[in-house]
């Protein structure tokens, strides 16, 4: 072999393992950033965890909690910015894991965010407080289960209650009516139709595919999507731009930013199920009930307020089917019962009354012989905006839930609604 090729060959064989080096290098590289990731990842979970969505898809009731599930919530810093860790148990429902039946007095609370309330720690959510008023006065126990959901309507929980009923066997009902946003779940949702008859039936309604498949997956998480640095950037960016939005808004940002936005969309949704459109498509989107607020006599309105008693109706005669008791509590909106908490042009909509949410819903528990609790009334007496979250936040706080806890243990007691035999499993 000549110079000349043992030099050729010495020069591909130097190219040869500057190449392999430079594999290696590049292998050691995407390793090292692998190994990396998964180091913060872990130090993220260990040291600030997050978990997946606690809620996911259904085919009934369009969306229902994951068993065993955790959630965290921040409260804005005007409310006190506390971290909240709610913890589900294994049969679907905030808290404790339920206690066996024996002769203890069993209460379920239905009803929305507000009753799920992770913004609130365990003790001092309203089935709680309701359950420590109502303890010493049976000698045999109180067991008040949360069966809040972020996002529930009546109709929703019409459709799960007889099957709770049968399974739980509670003395007493209690359905939270949200007099906010409530009466628009029963068009969004899209459940419930009213017949030539005047009664209503379920319809073909279904949850918008894309939303479904988006719970299921943030539920549900698989490969990849069970990293959770983009959900750690995420919530970094978010609290940078709470930090920077804390300035208290004007009366009138508040008009033209919630109540006008809520009677556009309260009119938007009114079309859409008009339409006989089947899919619901976001199901935690609820906005102020304007259109009744401000346009009683609108189309929008009336059917609303026809769909929300024939459900309430429906909710009386499912739990007198089952020889339980049904107490409803009427918690009004702050738009509706804080004085300078958000604006409502009274000259331009000169039909507007503070009090007609909640009175609606009164005046149909009175129509129709159920027991009810209004706390428009109470909240009105005193200052409204004691008991509730600020800042854009207008869920019922942890003094809001105790007054509420109070005045219907009061209630129950006075009205001996726990008074009955307990029924057998």
């Amino acid at each position: 072999m000549g110079s000349a090729d043992r030099s050729a060959s010495q020069a591909g064989c130097v190219s040869s393992l500057e190449r392999g080096l430079a594999k290696a290098e590049w292998l050691l590289l995407g390793a090292s950033i692998l190994v990396s990731l998964a180091l913060l990842e872990l130090f993220l979970r260990l040291w600030f965890p997050l978990f997946p969505s606690p809620y996911q898809p259904d085919d009934v009731l369009l969306v229902k909690l994951v068993p065993g599930a955790k959630k965290a919530f921040t409260r804005l810093a005007v409310n006190g910015g506390q971290r909240i860790v709610s913890q589900i148990n294994s049969q679907g429902f905030r808290g404790e894991e339920l206690r066996p039946l024996n002769h203890l007095k069993r209460v379920i609370v239905y009803g929305d965010s507000n009753v799920q309330a992770e913004f609130s720690e365990l003790p001092a959510t309203f089935p709680k407080q309701l359950e420590s008023r109502l303890a010493p006065a049976f000698s045999a126990g109180v067991e008040v289960i949360n069966a809040g959901v972020v996002g529930y309507g009546p109709d929703q929980i019409s459709l799960r209650l007889p099957g709770d009923l049968e399974k739980l066997k509670p003395a007493l009902v209690v359905v939270v009516v949200f007099a906010d946003n409530d009466f628009g779940d029963l068009i969004r949702n899209r459940i419930y139709r009213v017949n030539s008859r005047g009664d209503i039936e379920l319809s073909r309604y279904r949850l918008a595919p894309q939303w479904r498949a988006n719970l299921q997956e943030a539920a549900h998480p698989r490969g990849l999507h069970r990293l959770q640095l983009e959900r750690y950037a995420s919530r970094l960016w978010w609290s940078v731009r709470q930090r920077w939005s804390q300035a208290p808004m004007s009366p009138d940002e508040y008009q033209s930013t919630y109540v006008e936005q809520s009677l556009k969309r309260s009119q938007m949704d009114f079309r859409a199920y008009m339409t006989d459109d089947a899919d619901a498509a976001n199901p935690f989107a609820d906005l102020y009930d304007a259109d009744i607020a401000l346009q009683p006599d609108s189309p929008s309105a009336r059917l609303k307020t026809a769909l929300m008693e024939r459900v309430l109706i429906k909710l009386r005669d499912t739990t007198a089917r089952a020889s339980t008791g049904l107490v409803l509590v009427i918690l009004p909106s702050a738009v509706d019962v804080c004085d300078h908490y958000y604006f409502v042009n009274t000259r331009r909509y000169p039909q507007y009354d503070r009090g007609r949410l909640s009175g609606l819903v009164e005046d149909m528990a009175v129509r129709n012989g159920i027991p009810y609790l209004n706390l428009w009334h109470a909240f009105r007496a005193e200052d409204a905006n004691l008991y509730y979250f600020h800042g854009g936040d207008d869920h019922w706080n942890d003094a809001g839930q105790a007054k509420a806890a109070q005045l219907l243990a009061d209630l129950i007691k006075q009205r001996q609604l726990l008074d009955v035999p307990n029924r057998k499993p």
